[in-house]
């Protein structure tokens, strides 16, 4: 990925983490989507998809990788989190969904302090550098159901709204760096497991089709695509990297899996209440 790009408008120089041509001041520059569309990435994840595809043909199951394939394309970015951070965005438009990293420098929030801390931030500076404070992360869903293990509450954002910055990555980041043994003294990451949102189903099929055989039904892809764990260490999803801010009005829908009986419920009620003010649909 270079470290600057030429601007369009002017032809002058703009380097990261420029959201802006600092020369024009023409915005609209997500690096996260410049590094997804990155030839050699594309490259490598085309030879993915046709070779997943070829072995799909090969066992007879390419109708089924094709329907799994238009499923995935309709996918929809999730973000699941609490009931009391989900009413606080329903609020009020102005209200805004902060990152960890905003968290910290406001001073809101205390590092987790696990050992979660050091591997995420060491993760998110080798896939996002210079602007891994600007990242949302969420997952690839079918049904609308998020990573629950972060949250009863599934927030599904309108694709209109985040698809010119949203890119896609292959699983967990921080799971990647692990199963891939990257180094963090050389922090050299392989191509072909990243893409554009709008190339989304390419890396879903690259990733699953070896899941898939003739058994597999139209109602079991959501959890093919993305599989609950026992924790976020279990986990097993396609994520989805969201440059920039995030309020109601990014919204569509929410899917709440926790219990409507009992203290959640009140809060439960008052999300669906400030939610359909802003013709978001709970479910």
């Amino acid at each position: 990925m270079p470290a600057s790009i030429l601007c369009d408008y002017c032809n002058n120089d703009i380097p990261q983490p420029s959201e802006r041509c600092p020369h024009c001041a023409r915005p609209g520059i997500f690096w996260n989507v410049i590094a997804a569309d990155d030839g050699e990435e594309r490259g490598e994840l085309l030879n993915r998809y046709n070779t997943a595809k070829a072995d799909a043909q090969r066992r007879g199951v390419d109708k089924v990788l094709a329907d799994f394939e238009q499923a995935a394309a309709a996918s929809v970015a999730v973000i699941a989190r609490s009931e009391s951070e989900v009413l606080r965005l329903a609020t009020t438009t102005k209200q805004l969904y902060a990152t960890y990293y905003e968290q910290l420098e406001s001073n809101i929030r205390l590092p987790d302090g696990d050992e979660w801390d050091v591997v995420r931030e060491v993760t998110d500076t080798v896939l996002f550098p210079k602007y891994k404070r600007e990242m949302r992360f969420g997952a690839l869903s079918i049904d609308g159901v998020g990573v629950v293990n972060y949250g009863s509450c599934s927030m599904a954002l309108r694709s209109e709204m985040i698809s010119h910055r949203a890119s896609v990555f292959e699983e967990n980041s921080v799971l990647f760096m692990k199963h891939k043994k990257i180094e963090v003294s050389n922090p050299v990451l392989p191509n072909g497991f990243r893409t554009t949102w709008n190339d989304r189903a390419m890396l879903c099929v690259a990733k699953l089709a070896s899941a898939i055989d003739s058994t597999l039904l139209p109602d079991q892809y959501s959890k093919l695509l993305l599989t609950q764990g026992v924790s976020s260490a279990d986990d097993n999803f396609v994520e989805v990297h969201i440059w920039g801010p995030i309020s109601v009005k990014t919204m569509e829908k929410v899917t709440v899996t926790a219990p409507s009986t009992g203290p959640r419920a009140t809060i439960l009620k008052a999300v669906t209440s400030k939610l359909s003010k802003h013709d978001v649909t709970v479910v």
